[in-house]
């Protein structure tokens, strides 16, 4: 059986559309973790045990999320940063321009700065442990801004600079 949460949530509860979304995860949840089907309905009345069983659902969806994430990336119109997610630690490759002419955000921007001069691009890695850990890292970038990629650039990138 469950624990009743005491520690605050390491991700974000779920919203209600995307707990919708995953109402058939749900079912097998409260089925795995010994709540009958027919029970959840008596279980809502009590606000605090309904609210504490969907917060660890919601823990237990983002932490499998977090660990299938291998690249994510952060555009903006004069940087771009590409982040490799390993197992112990987190790789940059950025990309910083200062032509004020050209958006990063779009594929016609990224084509566009091979057309500029070498100082007007600088491009440059960097290395970290996670803190506090891997999945929470990567789940604090995304709620910034960071997006899940395929590594395509960063790999094209890691070829180029090596």
């Amino acid at each position: 059986m469950l624990k009743t949460r005491l520690t605050a949530m390491k991700y974000r509860r779920l919203t209600l559309e995307e707990l919708k979304n995953l109402e058939k995860e749900f079912i097998d949840f409260l089925v795995v973790n010994g709540i009958p089907v027919g029970d959840w309905e008596k279980i809502k009345t009590d606000e605090s045990k309904a609210e504490g069983l969907i917060d660890s659902f919601s823990e237990v969806v983002f932490e499998k999320i977090m660990r299938q994430i291998e690249y994510v990336a952060h555009y903006s119109p004069h940087s771009i940063k590409m982040f490799h997610c390993q197992a112990e630690s987190i790789h940059l490759i950025a990309i910083d321009t200062n032509a004020p002419d050209i958006d990063l955000t779009t594929d016609a921007g990224i084509k566009r700065l091979k057309t500029y001069p070498p100082s007007d691009i600088q491009i440059y890695q960097s290395a970290k442990k996670y803190s506090p850990d891997r999945e929470q890292e990567i789940f604090k970038m995304l709620s910034q801004g960071c997006v899940k990629t395929d590594g395509t650039l960063y790999k094209l990138l890691t070829k180029s600079i090596e």
